[in-house]
C-alpha cells in the first residue's frame, strides 16, 4: 500500500515537472516574439501618371503617314475638302487579327497557370520561384496582347483638321510604316504634340482623357493619335486635341498629364514596404510568424503603395516593426 501511495506521488511530481517547463518554454517565446501592428492587403488597380511638356502647333500643310505595314483599305474619300476627325483611310495588316487572337489564347493560358501556381504554391506543392516564374510569363503574354491590341487601334488614318485632302497612294496598295498616305491642306484649331516614351506611349488609351495647364488656366483635352514607332529621338509623338475656345496660341508650351490604363495591385500603408538595396518586400502575419514575400512597387501616392506580388486580399501584413523581422520571426501583435 505505502509502495503504490510512493509511485503516486512521484507521478504527481513528474506531472508538475513536465508542467512547469511548459510553461517556461511559453513563457520564453512569448519573450521571443517583437512586438507589431498589421493592417489588412486590399485588392486595388494602380493608373500611373504621365507628365510632360508639350508644344502647340498649328499647321496648314501636312502629310499623314501609315501608322504601320499593311495595306491601304476603304474608306477613300474623294479629293476635296474634309472635316477635323474624318476617316481618311484604313490600313490593314496582314495576319494583325490571327496574332492577336492567338496572343490572348496565350494570355488566357498564362492566367489560368498562375491560379493554379498559386493554389500550389500556398499548398506547399511548388516553390515561390515556379510561381514568379508563372507570373512573368503572364506579364510578357499581357504586354504582347497589348502591343498588337494597340496595333489594332491605330490601324485608322483621321484627318487631325478641316482642310483639303489629295491621296498619295492608290486604295488597295501595300505600304511600310510611315508611307505617305494622304496630304491636308488648310488651318485647323490648335492642336498640341507631346513626346513619350515608347513604354508610355503602349500604355496611353486612345481618345483616353489629358489633363492640360498652361498660365493659369487648366482643361481636358483627348488623345487624338499615337504614333507607332519613335522618332529618331527614341520618343513617340501623341497628337491630343485640346478643349473648344481653349486660351492656347500655336508655339506655346503647355504642361499635360496622361492617365495610362489602370493594372492590378494590392494597396498596402507605404511603412509596410521594406527595401533591401533594390529589392522591396512585405512581412506577412501567416499563423503568428513573419513571413517575408518579395514584391514590385508600382507607385506611391501619400501614405500608401501600390504593389504586385503573391499576396491574398484581407491578409495581415505588418506596418510597425517590419524592420526587426526575418523569415519565421514570432509576432506579437498589437493593436
Amino acid at each position: 500500500m505505502k509502495a503504490t501511495r510512493n509511485h503516486w506521488l512521484r507521478a504527481q511530481d513528474a506531472r508538475r515537472l513536465v508542467l512547469t517547463l511548459l510553461l517556461l518554454g511559453a513563457s520564453g517565446a512569448a519573450l521571443a516574439s517583437v512586438p507589431v501592428q498589421t493592417a489588412p492587403v486590399q485588392r486595388s488597380s494602380w493608373r500611373n501618371l504621365v507628365d510632360v511638356i508639350a508644344r502647340v502647333r498649328s499647321v496648314n500643310h501636312v502629310t499623314l503617314g501609315a501608322p504601320l505595314s499593311g495595306r491601304v483599305w476603304e474608306p477613300r474619300r474623294s479629293v476635296g475638302e474634309v472635316r477635323a476627325g474624318t476617316l481618311l483611310a484604313r490600313i490593314t495588316p496582314p495576319g494583325l487579327q490571327a496574332s492577336l487572337q492567338a496572343a490572348r489564347t496565350q494570355l488566357r493560358l498564362a492566367q489560368i497557370n498562375v491560379q493554379r501556381n498559386r493554389v500550389l504554391y500556398h499548398d506547399g506543392v511548388v516553390s515561390l520561384q515556379t510561381l514568379q516564374g508563372s507570373r512573368a510569363t503572364e506579364k510578357q503574354a499581357q504586354a504582347q496582347a497589348q502591343a498588337l491590341q494597340g496595333q489594332l487601334a491605330n490601324q485608322e488614318i483621321r484627318a487631325p483638321f478641316a482642310g483639303i485632302l489629295n491621296y498619295q497612294v492608290p486604295a488597295g496598295a501595300v505600304v511600310g510604316a510611315g508611307t505617305p498616305i494622304v496630304t491636308l491642306d488648310g488651318r485647323g484649331t490648335p492642336w498640341i504634340e507631346a513626346l513619350v516614351s515608347p513604354m508610355s506611349a503602349m500604355r496611353l488609351t486612345r481618345r483616353g482623357p489629358v489633363r492640360i495647364h498652361f498660365a493659369g488656366w487648366s482643361g481636358a483635352g483627348r488623345i487624338h493619335s499615337i504614333g507607332h514607332s519613335a522618332r529618331q529621338s527614341g520618343l513617340v509623338a501623341v497628337y491630343v486635341t485640346p478643349p473648344p475656345r481653349a486660351p492656347l496660341l500655336p508655339g506655346e508650351w503647355v504642361h499635360l498629364r496622361f492617365a495610362q490604363r489602370p493594372v492590378p495591385a494590392f494597396a498596402v500603408p507605404l511603412r509596410a514596404v521594406v527595401m533591401q538595396g533594390a529589392n522591396a518586400m512585405v512581412f506577412c502575419d501567416r499563423g503568428g510568424r513573419a513571413q517575408r514575400v518579395p514584391v514590385t512597387v508600382l507607385g506611391t501616392r501619400g501614405t500608401r503603395a501600390w504593389i504586385d506580388g503573391p499576396l491574398r486580399s484581407g491578409e495581415p501584413v505588418v506596418v510597425r516593426g517590419a524592420g526587426r523581422l526575418a523569415d519565421g520571426t514570432p509576432l506579437l501583435v498589437k493593436p
